[in-house]
């Protein structure tokens, strides 16, 4: 049987579960980034990376 389409809400809990998480600060800013864009993190244009990781973490 196919697996059934994740919504966006399950990709981006997939992409920031747990396990994720600590992985955080080994991603490039470009990867945290895209991640807070997909999470639909607004202002994210301004933000360090520290900024990104400590807004995707409160998502």
């Amino acid at each position: 049987m196919p697996e059934k389409p994740k919504s966006e809400s399950q990709q981006a809990q997939s992409k920031t579960g747990e396990h994720s998480h600590a992985r955080l600060e080994e991603r490039s800013f470009e990867e945290v980034y895209e991640l807070a864009g997909e999470l639909g993190i607004p202002g994210r244009d301004g933000m360090t990376k520290p900024e990104l990781i400590e807004a995707i973490r409160r998502r």
